[in-house]
Order: C-alpha cells, then structure tokens, then sequence
C-alpha cells in the first residue's frame, strides 16, 4: 500500500475513533460563528455551496437531497470559464448526514441534454477539524489542540536565543518597519513554534520582509541576472514585498510564503487567485488592518491575496488559520473511493466543486481544503 493511502486509512480511522470519543462532548463552532448547541458523535449542522466548473455556455439543474429528502436546487449557467468564488446554491448540514444525492440534467452549449442521478456517501472530517474553528478559544489554544487531535501539525515551545523575549523581537521588528503587527499574529508566534512537515511559522527573531526572505534565503537578486527581483517583478510587487512581513515559509515543490502587507490593497486590485474570472476585485477594508496573500517562486510576481466572500481582505485570525487549512487538513480531505463526499461540517462554509466527467457523470468533492481553492 503506498504512503499516501497508508496515510488516508489511518486518517479514516482516526475520525471513526474521535467520533466515538467525542459523541458526548460539545463541539467547537465554526470561525467567526456563534458557539453551536452541543452535538453527538452523528456530526453537527453546517453549511455547504456547490460551485459548478462547467463549460461556456453549459447548464445544470439540479434537485439537492440529503438522506432522501430535497433541500435544494442548483440551477446554472456558466457564463466564464472556470470556478467561481461565489456559490451557485448554498445549504445547510444536518447533523449526522449519511447520503447526498444530485439528481438532474446537464445542458450542452449545442442545447443537447443528458440526465444524471448520482448518490454520496457522505464522511465527516470535523473530529479531527473543529478544536480549529473554536471561536470561543485564543488561536494559539486552537492550533495546540488541533495539532494534538490530528497529529498533522507540531507546536513546541518557543525557540528563541538566549536572553531574548519574544515580545522583544516583536518590538525591534515594529520599530524597523514602522508598523504594528496584528495581535493575533503575535500571539500565535509569541507562544508557540510551529511546524506542519517541511513547512513552518517563522519564529519572532526571524521575521523580517518578503523582499529579505527572498535575497538572503531563496537566492534572489536585487538587480542583475536570471532571479533579478527589478526584472521579475512589477514596480507595485516590488513595494509590496519590501514592506511586508513574512509569516509563514512553504517547503514543497518550490518555496512559497504566507505574508502581511500593512498597506492593505487598491480599489478593484486582482486577487491573482485561481479560477473566478470576471471577479470585481479586492475592496479596501478596515483601515491599518492591511492584508494577507500567499507568494509561491512559480508565480512570484502575482501575490495571491486572501480576501472574502465580499473581496475584503480576511483578517488575520482568518489568513493565520488559512495555513493550517492549506497545508494541514489538505492532506486529510481525501474520500476513500469515488462514492465518498468528504465534508467538514466544523467548517464555515464547504466549498463542493461541481463538474463532470460526462454528461451522466457527475463529480463532486471537497475544495475547501484544497492547496489552490482553499485561497477561497
């Protein structure tokens, strides 16, 4: 058995375990939503939006069932390529759901229809999820119990030089950049190191701004030759990059980051995010809050801002949770065969991508999580 699967048995296993376990405690609530009435080891509600990536000029319509009963229905014309950020219909998550069930029709551009029925069975990930999205706890307690309860992060202690607070580090780097960092960013390095494999949350003493990431560890120029930053990237990512504070290091295929811009965005600036054509841009938010955007060496001259449904910026409890969300519980949102649904009932609001591999074969699946669609 490869690792991979080894690893999505294991996982599989583990919410089956933490479910019992859980039954007679009371859940945690989704980010920025009210503490939810205690539940039982049959979930607990949530919410779901189907987002359709369909050709030009298809349609689909849709009845949504949910253990045999209609709950909705999906009806779509795709009028731009690709997927978009705003959902096509959105539905609530009854505790304990079992099945989910799309029956309808797809409608080629040529006008030709084709009908489809197709049943999920439906695999909660909120046990290993939910002590994440505990608004009622400090972040820094939902990170410890959520890297305890899914293993798939480490929190230590602090690491720093001896003789050197965090709050010190925090302070020198202020004073450099002239800015002030979020609270919650300083409470989450402040109190914990924090690694998820090869990726990890830079500690107090190491932070500086993406431009200095970018020379003095990944091998850039400032000008002249191949890596070049004055030839690679335009003049406002140039500005951008010199003023923000790199947060968050990604080891993969490539190297990315996760970053802060104090300046906050432009009116109408491309998000960069994948899919979402025809977007109306980012809208300029609470003042001094700035923004949050994820950088990769594939694409490092379009930041890829991580903004809501409303195209404001997340804020920073939001963009903090985004990396565990990315890179975490990516790993373990996997369905176990082509008839499974993995939801996330803990979760604000799933994103189900909808598309087909024929016009009787729908497919739908969790996105949430995903390395590229998690941005939404």
């Amino acid at each position: 058995m490869s690792e991979t699967l080894q690893r999505r048995s294991f996982l599989a296993g583990l919410w089956a375990g933490l479910s019992a376990i859980l039954g007679s405690m009371r859940p945690a609530s989704a980010a920025n939503q009210p503490p939810r009435a205690p539940g039982d080891a049959e979930g607990r509600e949530g919410k779901a939006g189907i987002h359709p990536w369909i050709n030009v000029g298809e349609e689909v319509s849709a009845e949504i069932m949910l253990d045999g009963r209609v709950v909705g229905r999906l009806d779509y014309t795709a009028t731009l390529p690709g997927l978009k950020k705003p959902p096509a219909v959105v539905f609530d998550l009854p505790p304990g759901l079992k099945r989910l069930q799309l029956r309808g029709a797809l409608r080629d551009s040529e006008g030709r229809a084709g009908s489809f029925s197709k049943t999920w069975t439906v695999r909660d990930m909120a046990p290993i999820s939910a002590p994440l999205y505990d608004s009622s706890q400090p972040l820094i307690d939902r990170v410890r119990a959520f890297a305890q309860r899914s293993g798939l992060a480490e929190v230590d202690a602090p690491r720093l030089p001896a003789g050197m607070t965090a709050e010190a580090a925090f302070q020198q780097l202020e004073k450099r950049l002239n800015v002030q960092l979020p609270v919650p960013l300083r409470q989450l390095l402040g109190g914990a190191d924090i690694q998820i494999d090869d990726s990890f949350f830079r500690p107090p003493q190491d932070l500086g701004t993406v431009s200095e990431l970018l020379l003095k560890d990944w091998g850039y120029t400032r000008s002249g030759g191949a890596t070049a930053l004055d030839t690679l990237l335009p003049e406002a990512v140039r500005a951008r990059y010199d003023r923000s504070v790199a947060v968050f290091v990604e080891v993969g295929d490539g190297l990315g980051a996760l970053a802060w811009d104090p300046a906050g965005v432009s009116p109408q600036e491309p998000p960069n995010g994948w899919g979402d054509k025809g977007n109306p841009g980012a809208q300029p938010a609470t003042p001094n809050e700035g923004v949050w955007y994820w950088l990769h060496q594939e694409h490092i001259d379009e930041p890829e801002l991580l903004l809501d449904d409303d195209y404001l910026p997340r804020n920073a409890e939001a963009a903090l949770t985004n990396a565990f969300q990315r890179f975490a519980l990516s790993q373990a949102a996997y369905p176990e065969t082509e008839d499974e649904l993995v939801i996330d009932s803990a979760h604000p609001r799933n994103l189900l991508q909808l598309n087909f591999d024929g016009p009787k074969s729908p497919r739908l699946w969790l996105r949430s999580y995903d390395y590229h669609y998690s941005l939404y």
